[in-house]
């Protein structure tokens, strides 16, 4: 036999819970009304009085309406004021209704006396002011004094009865508590309300639900006075329309989804091929040996035949290298790929791309300018550094432009070596200087198109400094661009 289900029913749970919500509402207001309302309404006193003193300093004394003013304060403020000047003589009392000194100040009208009473607490503020609680000597009657100095050597002295701070925070309380009373009972009433109206459609659609899940969707929930139910109750009942036939069509879906991943992979098998295909296409190997063949048809150099073969034949063997490192240019990411790291002077490493590259630069009508320190020592692939050089000096001679000057230098970064190749030229747009490490992305898509480039020279570099874990980068500068990477140091 089933157990019997002795949870309450939804109705009485939820009626629990709000009466408990009350109660604690209740519970919480109160006691954080009752101990907490008094230093409340002391902290807004205190601070009233703090305010009140900054208008009393703000008052010209030479003025005949200065007791007018203090006056207005004492009556909207409910307090009581003692103004010394100086410090020890007082000048003012709120029953004072006459000036106490003429204006040269050496006739006194009439004596004023302060209020004497019991300091029973004092606190010192950080600029000089206090706050204490006195009590009179022949009443219990308690006050809030505030005091304060200003301008040379006066003082003013606010005084606040705790008595009526307290009445005004006890009645305060109770009003609060009267209000919060009402409230609830008023909320609790249109709770319950709205809780049966909501609870009773609930219990009709989760009747429904519970045939969906035996595959019964003969049933359908009836319409409902509340709008957001009764959207619910038409969608559950959509869904029970609709349920046999997505079951149906998942299954289609899932064969086109295999088939949607099938043509994916395929497209990436493409695109490596792509990549494959162009990569020769990239490489700055291809003008190094135009160049030389050109020069030794026009009979340029004849006494250097040998070496210009020499120099061919050497540069062939590179781009054939350099293919090879393309098509593993998917691997590179993997942790089977090894560097080959050497120690090697970074100014001859330099010195020896740019000498194989005097030709295209001599095409290109360029100014190279080397400032690398000859002390430099790196350590890394240079076979894999070499690209990353070739690529950035043949992107500065295909952006050339201006005074047509390409800047090579270096700069010691402590445990590395930051090479820089700066060209003049127009500057990279904000929109395209983010995307241009990626593969296969051209900025200037014509101006690469014309001089075969398919967009990969940044993307291989990128590749390249990672597997170095060496940074790279670009800046816009004012009159052109500035592509630089890092080289460990030995």
């Amino acid at each position: 036999m089933k157990a019997k289900n002795k949870r309450p029913p939804l109705k009485r749970r939820t009626s629990f819970v709000v009466i408990l919500i009350f109660c604690f509402t209740m519970f919480f207001s109160s006691v954080v009304q009752f101990a907490f309302m008094d230093d409340l309404y002391i902290y807004a006193t205190e601070y009233s009085m703090i305010l009140s003193s900054r208008q009393i300093m703000e008052i010209d004394f030479e003025k005949d309406d200065y007791k007018s003013i203090l006056s207005d304060i004492e009556a909207n403020k409910d307090i009581y004021i003692e103004i010394y000047s100086p410090r020890e003589t007082l000048f003012y009392t709120t029953d004072s209704n006459d000036i106490v000194y003429e204006p040269d100040g050496k006739d006194k009208k009439e004596d004023l006396k302060p209020r004497i009473m019991k300091i029973k607490s004092h606190t010192e503020m950080d600029d000089g002011s206090y706050f204490e609680l006195r009590q009179e000597y022949y009443t219990s009657a308690e006050y809030i004094v505030y005091g304060v100095f200003f301008g040379q050597n006066n003082g003013i002295e606010i005084y606040r009865s705790l008595d009526a701070v307290k009445s005004n925070a006890l009645t305060a309380s109770w009003a609060f508590f009267a209000t919060i009373l009402v409230l609830s009972v008023i909320l609790i009433l249109i709770a319950v309300i709205y809780a049966n109206s909501v609870i009773n459609p609930l219990l009709i659609i989760n009747e429904k639900t519970k045939r969906i899940i035996k595959m019964d969707f003969a049933e359908t929930c009836p319409p409902f006075k509340i709008k957001e139910i009764h959207e619910l109750g038409s969608n559950i009942n959509s869904l029970s329309a609709s349920l046999s036939n997505a079951l149906t069509e998942l299954q289609s879906e899932n064969r086109r989804l295999e088939m949607d991943i099938e043509t994916k992979r395929r497209m990436e098998k493409t695109m490596r091929s792509f990549m494959a295909n162009v990569s020769h296409e990239l490489k700055t190997p291809i003008s190094i040996i135009q160049g030389y063949a050109e020069g030794m048809k026009l009979g340029i150099g004849c006494d250097s035949t040998e070496e210009f073969c020499d120099i061919i034949v050497e540069e062939s063997e590179k781009m054939n290298n350099l293919v090879c490192r393309l098509m593993e240019y998917l691997q590179y990411g993997s942790e089977n790929y090894r560097v080959n790291k050497i120690t090697f002077n970074i100014s001859e490493f330099i010195g020896d791309c740019v000498s194989l590259r005097s030709h295209r630069i001599k095409e290109a009508g360029a100014r190279v300018t080397v400032s690398i320190d000859e002390k430099l020592c790196g350590y890394g692939d240079t076979e894999l550094l070499s690209d990353v050089f070739n690529n950035y000096l043949s992107n500065a001679l295909s952006h050339l432009d201006y005074e047509r000057e390409i800047i090579i230098s270096s700069q010691d970064m402590g445990e590395s070596c930051r090479i820089s190749v700066f060209n003049t030229g127009k500057q990279i747009p904000g929109t395209d200087i983010v995307n241009i490490w990626q593969s296969f992305y051209r900025a200037d898509k014509s101006h690469s198109r014309a001089e075969g480039r398919f967009g990969l020279g940044l993307s291989i570099v990128a590749k390249l400094q990672e597997l170095h874990s060496q940074k790279y980068g670009v800046i816009n500068k004012e009159n052109g661009v500035e592509f630089w990477f890092d080289i460990e140091k030995k």
